[in-house]
């Protein structure tokens, strides 16, 4: 009785200050709440969101979306120079200028640089930051809260068709057209509030597929795997953040074989482990289809882990 009094008294004596600081009536805290937002600037974009922190924005992880923006930009390098395409990367010079393959057949792609030198067209087509490619990347981004890594995509990463910025939030959907307004790249990135689930699975086709998907969920990525290996081109690159590290790194082995597939130990190698699971998780799903994954960068950061992997099909393999 005496700490309801208390409570009652305390709100009591801060409620009309508050009133008058606003200038409003009791519909006050909705209106300040709707006027206090934060700007954030990362990269090269520009972001607003509600101070009350309605849609998630984790600061930690800008590290996994500067990784995420690199490793496309030299995936379009790779997809898009077999198609006689260059990409322009801002800031980038020309000299001595190191191409990394991620594509694993050195032979082939020799050939189609060859071919590609002896065509008689008179300059090679170049893909710029912020244009629209038509032979470009088709990106999904299955969970984008506010639309950050979206909108890095668009403003960062040359050779890009369109981008997906996907959530199941009606509030977070309409974050995140403000800030494709703000940020000037509308006819790039293309909001969608749909689930994460169905939307992959209504692009099983091969002509729907995503040639890249970005699964960044709060916690295990494990619900929505299942449809990501089907939902991405041959040859596509599937990105996979995990932040359930407790589990994977053996605190709850049940837990992780329900999720995973596998037993995870407690051990001084528990980072590679957690790593060696996801992979395993992600090659158990896409052998469903007759697909396999080659990894291509594996990381263990902070409280969580990124991989990115390259889906292929052959059932031999």
């Amino acid at each position: 009785l005496y700490r309801a009094r208390f409570m009652e008294e305390q709100t009591q004596g801060l409620r009309n200050p508050g009133e008058m600081e606003n200038g409003t009536e009791p519909c006050g805290e909705e209106c300040a709440s709707e006027a206090q937002e934060t700007t954030v600037t990362e990269g090269a974009a520009k972001i607003a969101f509600p101070s009350a922190n309605e849609v998630f924005y984790n600061p930690v992880q800008e590290f996994n979306r500067d990784l995420t923006c690199a490793v496309i930009t030299e995936f379009a390098r790779v997809q898009l120079a077999a198609k006689g395409i260059q990409i322009k990367v801002p800031g980038e010079k020309d000299v001595q200028k190191v191409v990394v393959d991620l594509s694993e057949q050195e032979e082939e792609n020799a050939e189609l640089k060859e071919g590609a030198n002896l065509a008689p067209g008179d300059q090679p087509r170049t893909a710029a930051v912020g244009e629209i490619c038509e032979e470009g990347l088709r990106v999904l981004e299955g969970l984008a809260a506010s639309g950050l890594r979206s909108i890095r995509f668009a403003r960062e990463v040359p050779g890009l068709q369109s981008v997906v910025a996907n959530d199941a939030s009606a509030r977070a959907v309409d974050l995140i057209r403000r800030n494709v307004q703000l940020n000037g790249v509308a006819h790039l990135v293309h909001p969608r509030q749909a689930d994460a689930r169905m939307l992959m699975y209504q692009h099983q086709k091969a002509s729907e597929r995503f040639d890249v998907i970005d699964l960044d969920p709060y916690g295990s990525p494990a619900p929505f795997l299942d449809a990501a290996v089907q939902a991405v081109s041959e040859g596509g690159l599937l990105c996979v953040t995990c932040t359930d590290m407790a589990v994977l790194a053996g605190n709850s082995g049940e837990t992780c074989y329900s999720k995973y597939g596998a037993m995870a130990l407690k051990s001084r190698a528990c980072h590679e482990m957690a790593l060696r699971i996801v992979l395993h998780s992600l090659d158990l799903r896409a052998n469903c289809y007759q697909r396999f994954v080659v990894p291509l960068l594996s990381v263990s950061a902070d409280f969580y882990v990124r991989v990115f992997v390259r889906v292929f099909t052959g059932q031999a393999k």
